[in-house]
């Protein structure tokens, strides 16, 4: 979607030909791809502000970022961190970036955000005594015709020409070398101030808007035609979520709304869902997990993006259940989901079958919406969005997500103490080093190489179990299985028997066998049976194993252990496929080379 911007109104605009008889000056606006632009509340205003200062080193600058109009943020790459453009008035004036070694939010001035500097003669700033502003170069000091340059190494300073046509950007080295980082030709100053509001904006692109609301609505009436299912709203206090729930309930078709609890909420969001369900008078599904999570963190260890058993056990766990519960024919679940969003999100379909739960149908009528039409839909109709935005968190979850940057957990430590700490008391306890809390390294199993450089580890994040390759078969490290459960669970591969100090599996393709403490396995399919081993060991009660199961072959029994009944049991090893254990510590630990935890060979 291309994007621009009225000067005479000073809002975004979503498509220029509904609003030719009020904007006479509408310009493109240039942003990084994907360009899911959202719009910033104030205190992402205030973040932006501090970080020009500082960076600047000029208060009288942090006017760039207005107070009382349209501001835009837009997520980009190339930072070790989190990192958006900022735009002001259609134009970029830069960036915001998080650094993590600083711990604080820093600016790249660029483009317009340079010219305003230069003209201003604010903050940082050089002319120097050249005709080009080549990317990489370093000009020494005695190039500097005029300019304020900053004492602190690696401040950023907006650069131009003698002749004032190029301009750039560049760091402070030592030696008080400029490196230039990135060079333009100059670029006009911002246009004129005028005050505008995220309420002009959605009514101004108000045609643009209701026309792609009835798409979203046409389309959630043909899948609900089709499919003829009870129809469930997956609403988890986003914005995404609120948008398919509101265009749901257009529909005119009865719904219920399913909230997964995850026992990491922030507060807003359950003051938020209880709001909507009340609003909307739809029945309220709450899939729990409780306090699962913490009662999983002392077994897996902390989550990681690269080791995320906890989307399984507090999330496709509970939400399984509760469907499989209240909608044993099936149901259409509608949810939030956004190509925009990330790239795998880009890969799904608007219509696909729940890998999850049988006969669940999962439609997505906000496929194609950017962030930007989003939120002019919520301030269009007057929606009750989660406040927890207006902190300046951009996304809403699992509030200790890893998956969350450095500059988001330092909102979280801000805004939910009690959450962080928590957490934070269970990282110090495994592993006692601070830079795993200093530098959110417990995000990682495989630290980035982008903090490697200036992180030196005196530990290394360990898997709570470890698999060996020896020339008989594997060992495995750690484990500590319930004997009687992993004896019921290796039933799933064939007969088995105690002979002598060991186990037997008799399997239809030859024996696998297994000392006597679990630890070593032999045979055919030895993989797997490590796999029910470690289940066996390790587990998060999570029971998407049980819901997986085909034929109801798996369950617990009165004291809570795994029962496996033989005669239904048909060896498919979905529950293993399900098992956030036999993923985590097995099966994503192993690839074809036989390669173990941490790239070791065995």
């Amino acid at each position: 979607m291309r994007l621009y911007w009225c000067d005479d109104l000073n809002v975004p605009v979503l498509d220029p030909h509904d609003v030719a008889d009020r904007c006479s000056r509408l310009v493109p606006v240039y942003v990084t791809k994907p360009g899911d632009v959202r719009p910033a509340f104030k205190v992402d205003i205030e973040i932006t502000r501090r970080a020009v200062e500082y960076e600047l080193g000029d208060s009288s600058l942090a006017d760039m970022i207005p107070a009382d109009e349209v501001v835009l943020l837009n997520k980009i790459p190339g930072y070790a961190d989190q990192a958006d453009e900022v735009v002001v008035r259609g134009r970029i004036l830069g960036h915001r970036f998080y650094d993590v070694v600083e711990g604080r939010w820093r600016f790249r001035p660029l483009f317009e955000g340079v010219s305003e500097i230069l003209a201003r003669r604010a903050g940082w700033w050089a002319v120097v005594d050249m005709d080009e502003l080549p990317a990489g170069y370093d000009v020494h000091g005695d190039r500097v015709l005029e300019g304020s340059l900053p004492e602190r190494r690696y401040a950023h300073v907006a650069v131009s020409t003698r002749g004032g046509s190029i301009h750039g950007v560049a760091k402070l080295f030592r030696g008080r070398r400029l490196h230039i980082i990135k060079s333009w030709r100059a670029r006009p100053r911002l246009p004129p101030s005028r005050p505008s509001d995220l309420k002009l904006f959605a009514e101004i692109n108000r045609t643009y808007i209701e026309r792609k609301a009835r798409r979203a609505v046409d389309f959630l009436n043909g899948v609900i035609s089709r499919y003829k299912l009870p129809v469930v709203v997956s609403y988890s206090g986003g914005k995404d979520s609120l948008v398919a729930l509101d265009l749901t309930a257009r529909t005119g078709h009865q719904f219920a709304i399913l909230f997964n609890d995850t026992g990491l909420e922030a507060p807003e969001t359950y003051q938020n869902v209880g709001q909507v369900a009340e609003r909307y008078g739809a029945e309220l599904l709450v899939a729990s997990a409780g306090d699962r999570f913490w009662r999983a963190l002392d077994e897996f260890g902390p989550p990681a993006r690269d080791y995320r058993w906890c989307c399984k056990v507090i999330k496709m766990a509970p939400i399984t259940k509760t469907l499989l519960e209240r909608f044993p024919q099936g149901a259409i679940s509608v949810v939030g989901q956004r190509a925009a969003e990330s790239f795998q999100r880009a890969r799904l379909k608007p219509i696909s079958a729940s890998r999850w739960v049988a006969k669940t149908i999962v439609a997505a009528p906000l496929q194609d919406w950017t962030a930007l039409e989003v939120w002019g839909y919520i301030f269009l109709h007057g929606l009750p969005y989660n406040k927890a935005y207006e902190r300046g968190f951009d996304r809403l979850g699992c509030v200790v997500c890893p998956a969350n940057e450095m500059a988001e957990l330092e909102l979280v430590r801000i805004s939910y103490p009690n959450i962080y700490e928590r957490l934070e008391e269970k990282i110090s306890e495994r592993y006692g080093d601070e830079n795993y809390l200093r530098y959110g390294l417990w995000r990682w199993r495989n630290i980035p190489g982008d903090l490697k450089r200036f992180v030196k580890l005196s530990i290394k994040a360990e898997y709570p179990v470890k698999i060996r390759r020896t020339e008989e078969g594997l060992e495995l490290i750690g484990v500590r299985p319930d004997a009687a459960t992993a004896l019921q669970l290796l039933k799933m591969l064939g007969e088995v028997r105690l002979e002598g100090d060991g186990v037997r599996v008799a399997r239809r393709d030859g024996h696998l066998r297994l000392s006597g403490d679990l630890s070593r396995i032999e045979g055919r399919g030895a993989l797997d049976a490590a796999a029910l081993v470690v289940r066996a060991s390790i587990c998060g009660h999570c029971d998407l194993c049980i819901s997986w199961c085909p034929t109801g072959a798996l369950r617990r029994d009165s004291d809570g252990r795994f029962a496996v009944d033989e005669g239904r049991c048909i060896g498919c090893l979905l529950c293993s496929k399900a098992c956030p254990s036999a993923q985590y510590l097995v099966y994503r630990v192993f690839d074809e080379g036989g390669r173990g935890d941490g790239g070791t060979n065995y």
